[in-house]
């Protein structure tokens, strides 16, 4: 009996022995759990790539059927052509991005509005869905904003327009469209000439109202960028981190310079993904006056990819930098280090640069 109970005893674990096994699977655990993170940050990366892929791939059929890309928006109010609503490139896309039928309940003749006005109520309503409808090739799934945001466009905005306040619930776009380069980052892209240096790739429909073809872009269409990440969302970021202090928050350089407190661009439907000019930041996030050689902007900053969220800005969640989609259809990553004067170069589409940003 005493030598078959030792027996059972000397099967067991010591506590010792037990301590060990449990601190050599914490130590695996802990080499294993930044390596599963990692790849999923790489999955999502891809994702975040393939967005954009699709991005182009409709952007490039519209092109075929027109010979020129869409204008980023339309803002002619009471005039030709009749999308008079103010209404964005991404419901442009829809047709090319599979979504007819979510376009064919797109009202063109009235806009998404709260506050209908002489509109039709029901029609306004029924674009407001449309814009609050979730599509996943315009998410990065990196994202943590909310899937939902209100744009809030206040009276008299764009001039006359609107008539009244408007607050807009709309379905995050993380990417928004590269209206080419001004104010302080195009101090530090083209020395001492600030004006005039705008030139993406496309235009506002009441901006003089045509918009480049691919032979237009003279800068070449593998050099030149059309659509960048940008995070959708009422949110202020930082790198990755939310902004707190009030006094940003205010900024115009949130709110929009001279526009109030107006949307930032946060829905795939919101106009303002299609107005990002690329004026940057500093590094904290927050913009100021800028002196480059003797020359003084309004505001900006050498800072264009991860410093801030905010319209005049590219920002995503990846390590480093951020996907971009060029003229020609492909997708490159850069470095939230790039140069100022190569990534200018690459937001003109014709002003002779052709710096290589890989």
């Amino acid at each position: 009996m005493v030598n078959e109970r030792s027996r059972i005893r000397q099967r067991g674990f010591t506590l010792i022995e037990l301590l060990v096994v449990i601190a050599i699977i914490a130590v695996l655990i802990a080499l294993l759990l930044p390596a599963v993170q990692q790849a999923r940050e790489a999955a999502r990366r891809t994702q975040c790539k393939n967005n954009l892929k699709q991005l182009g791939l409709a952007l490039h059929n519209y092109h075929d059927l027109y010979n020129k890309f869409p204008n980023s928006y339309i803002a002619v109010i009471n005039g030709t052509p009749v999308d008079n609503n103010v209404s964005g490139i991404g419901t442009k896309l829809l047709p090319y991005l599979d979504q007819a039928n979510l376009y064919n309940q797109w009202n063109s003749s009235v806009p998404a509005t709260n506050v209908p006005g002489n509109y039709n109520a029901a029609a306004c309503a029924a674009n407001m869905s449309v814009l609050a409808t979730q599509l996943t090739m315009w998410k990065c799934p990196s994202v943590p904003a909310p899937a939902i945001s209100t744009a809030i466009y206040l009276q008299g905005v764009f001039g006359a327009f609107p008539p009244a306040t408007w607050s807009v619930p709309m379905a995050r776009g993380d990417y928004s469209i590269n209206s080419g380069v001004r104010d302080g980052y195009a101090m530090y892209t083209f020395s001492g000439n600030v004006g005039g240096q705008r030139n993406g790739p496309t235009t506002v429909a009441s901006y003089g109202g045509g918009c480049m073809g691919l032979a237009d872009i003279t800068d070449g269409s593998s050099n030149t960028i059309i659509f960048g990440e940008r995070t959708g969302s009422t949110n202020l970021y930082n790198k990755t981190k939310p902004m707190t202090a009030a006094s940003v928050i205010a900024s115009e350089m949130y709110l929009g310079a001279g526009y109030g407190a107006v949307t930032n661009g946060i829905g795939w439907g919101d106009v303002l993904i299609g107005e990002n000019w690329i004026n940057g930041a500093n590094q904290d996030g927050t913009q100021s006056a800028q002196t480059v050689n003797g020359n003084t902007s309004g505001g900006g900053g050498p800072c264009a990819i991860n410093c801030s969220n905010a319209r005049g800005n590219f920002h995503s969640f990846h390590v480093g930098g951020a996907s971009f989609l060029m003229c020609d259809g492909s997708v490159k990553f850069v470095s939230e280090n790039v140069s100022p004067v190569n990534f200018g170069g690459a937001l003109t589409a014709a002003k002779g640069e052709t710096s290589q940003l890989d």
